[in-house]
Formats: C-alpha cells, structure tokens, sequence
C-alpha cells in the first residue's frame, strides 16, 4: 500500500511552515498544500524555492482571510469586512454564484503559478471545497486545470463527475483526538488489508508549540505538535517499511 500524508496549511504562520519543512525532512510526509492568502503565504514561497520542494498542491481557501480576487468581483463570498464567510456560513448555504467561485478559485491557482510555485495537486481548507455550495463549482475547477485532487466524498458523498485522478481513500482521522500513534498505526494496517495496492491518503497538520500566531488565527493548535512528534518518529517510519507501507507525495500520480 501507498501512504501519502499531505500537509495542509503551508503558510499560515512561520512556525506552522517550519514545522511542515521538519515533518518532509523526516520522511513520512511526502506533500504539502500551500495557502495563498495567510500571513506567512510569502515565507512559505520562499521555502519551497529554497529547499526545492518538488510535490507542492494547492490548499484552496474559501472559510479564513481575503479572497485573491477584489472583492468587488466575488461579494457574495465576504463578509461586510471583506473577510471570506465563516466556514459554518459558507456550510449552511445551498447555492453560490458559480462565477464568483471560479474567478476565486481560478485567481487563487494562477496566484500560486505566478509566484513560481510548480502546483502539482488541489485541495480545500476546512473542506470547503467539498460544501455543497462548492461542491460542482469546484469540480468543474478541477476537471479544469486537470490536477489530481483529495477525494470530495469522505465528507459528503459524490464526485461522480470528477474526471481526475484521486487517493483510493482520503481519511481525515488524523486529528485532534485521533493524533495518537496506536490509533493511526491500528487504521493504516485497516486499509492495507482493504487496499494492498491502493493509495490512501490522510490529512495532517504539524505545527510548534510555542506559535502565538497560530492562536488568532486557528482553533487547532496544541495537537499540531503532537502531530509533529509522530511524524517525525524515526520507529515509526521503519514500521510503516515493515508493514509494506510505502510514504508517497502526490507525484505518484505523475510517475515520480
């Protein structure tokens, strides 16, 4: 089996971007997924530039900061602050306008290309792009630019429509209360016996203890560096390799 463990939220803070460039280092974690609006967006570009990080997605944000685009071209996706819809407004609604999610999603992705990033796969903050008001827009997106994308059902079902390459299995329970070892190391021997050939996917978020801007600007915090720990834990690199569980990026999927 091939394990990608992708890290989300590359340029939130410097300390979250330095806590990532560790968890790559340590060989488990494989790809990351950039933010293109956060504080520490720039820091991040430069650390990709630096260390040659070849397996770089983008990590699209539609629930935290400003939209890319000015917000005059996409109103109904901010707040009277100018500030994108809190992600359980943006949860509740049924229907946005389609064209000011893709000059979104599309100025958010040229952003990234145009700062040098080589983006090779796609997938949301807080899953906002598998919301049901993002779901088909995002889709078309997708289909679109033709990347491979985290899977859009393990949240809400359905992605039928996508005609790109995805994971066998995206699971995101590698977080918050299920940032334990036993618990992760119990649900990877779970999908290796499920798909010994397969690729499957989880979500992490490595992070430092002592990161005060992380506070304003993310409920999750204290766990990022337990996640930390665990995926820099040489032991547990040799057991995956001794449980047939391969570490991969992204760039499987493009024969690398």
């Amino acid at each position: 089996m091939k394990l990608i463990v992708n890290a989300d939220d590359f340029g939130l803070t410097v300390k979250v971007n330095e806590a990532i460039c560790k968890a790559l280092d340590a060989g488990i974690v494989k790809s990351t997924t950039l933010m293109m609006n956060q504080p520490a967006t720039n820091h991040a570009i430069r650390l990709i530039k630096e260390k040659k990080l070849q397996d770089v997605g983008l990590h699209l944000v539609f629930t935290s900061g400003r939209p890319i685009t000015p917000i005059s071209q996409v109103p109904d996706l901010v707040d009277d602050a100018g500030m994108f819809l809190d992600k359980s407004v943006l949860m509740a609604k049924e229907t946005l306008p389609q064209d000011q999610l893709l000059t979104e999603f599309r100025a958010q992705y040229h952003a990234a290309l145009e700062a040098g990033v080589d983006i090779n796969h796609i997938d949301g903050h807080h899953f906002a792009n598998a919301y049901p008001a993002l779901k088909q827009t995002f889709i078309k997106f997708a289909n679109e630019v033709q990347l491979p994308v985290r899977r859009i059902d393990t949240v809400r079902g359905g992605q039928g429509l996508l005609n790109v390459v995805t994971p066998d299995v995206f699971d995101i329970s590698f977080y918050d209360d299920g940032v334990r070892m036993d618990k992760f190391k119990a649900e990877l021997l779970h999908y290796k016996r499920q798909y010994p050939d397969g690729i499957v996917e989880f979500m992490c978020h490595p992070g430092r203890p002592d990161d005060e801007q992380l506070k304003m600007l993310s409920s999750y915090t204290t766990k990022r560096f337990h996640e930390l720990r665990i995926l820099t834990d040489c032991d547990f690199l040799e057991w995956l390799i001794d449980n047939g569980i391969e570490p991969v990026g992204y760039n499987i999927f493009n024969g690398k």
